[in-house]
């Protein structure tokens, strides 16, 4: 029954969820939606939906969980060498140029970009310098980011593959460690990051950052969430400031997107307005 879950049935898991925990999805596009619900329904071992809401209105699934089965680790580290290599040695000497600037990761997932910043940022003698703040909806997800990530080895040598492309200092295993069958991420690069778990499609976030990484999720949204999370970015940026998106995604589909100069085609950097 999950293979095949049609309109009704999505509407059905976006009301239940929306009910008991709050959490509003029905802006993300019906595609995401049900690739996302036909996982969760997989993962408790529920056949039918109705048999989902159920559970749900019982209280028997944990909302933690729920979220964490929910989100997909679609990155890898030093995804799009080309973007780092310019944020290297362009853009993250740029913003250190202003005292206390802020760099915030505006939605995580599995922590393999906020780790290739923090490595980035480390080459360049630039992480005492750069304050980062690293947003979450799941808190799950944050405690395994927070404990290395837990990477799998194959996404492992994806990312010594982009590190070696992008020319780094060294050899990209002196950034981690394996154990078992997992690889994770050396926690001493996450001093000084601060973590917080919002919800940016939902949650106010009324701090001003010189630089923002969002890259791969405004894909997901249908025009009106896209239209608000991009709201919330764009003011959360200083004049001048940086931001980052997917290099597929644009934000010429609405009007506050007119404040961003797009400074980097290829790589999707736009800069806040000084005009």
């Amino acid at each position: 029954m999950a293979g095949s879950l049609g309109i009704v049935d999505t509407k059905k898991m976006i009301a239940v969820i929306k009910e008991a925990y709050g959490l509003d999805l029905a802006d993300y596009t019906l595609t995401t939606l049900k690739n996302r619900f036909i996982r969760i329904l997989t993962y408790f071992n529920i056949g039918l939906v109705d048999n989902f809401v159920e559970q749900v209105k019982k209280n028997n699934i944990n909302y933690e969980e729920l979220l964490d089965v929910f989100m997909i680790d679609c990155t890898e580290l030093f995804r799009d060498p080309s973007l780092w290599r310019e944020l290297r040695e362009v853009y993250l000497p740029d913003i250190s140029k202003s005292s206390g600037s802020k760099i915030w990761m505006a939605s995580l997932s599995s922590g393999e970009e906020l780790y290739s910043l923090l490595v980035a940022l480390k080459e360049l003698n630039l992480s005492n310098g750069l304050r980062v703040e690293a947003s979450c909806v799941s808190q799950l997800r944050i405690d395994r980011i927070k404990k290395g990530g837990q990477f799998d080895m194959k996404k492992m040598e994806l990312g010594d593959a982009n590190y070696t492309r992008l020319s780094g200092k060294f050899e990209f295993s002196n950034y981690y460690n394996v154990n078992g069958n997992k690889a994770e991420m050396d926690a001493t690069l996450l001093n000084g990051v601060e973590f917080n778990k919002i919800n940016i499609s939902q949650d106010v976030q009324n701090k001003s950052f010189r630089f923002i990484m969002f890259r791969n999720v405004l894909i997901q949204y249908n025009m009106p969430l896209y239209e608000r999370v991009v709201r919330k970015l764009i003011d959360s940026l200083t004049i001048g400031g940086y931001l980052v998106i997917g290099n597929k995604e644009t934000l010429e589909h609405c009007e506050v997107g007119k404040k961003m100069q797009l400074v980097n085609e290829a790589e999707k950097i736009y800069r806040k307005r000084i005009d």
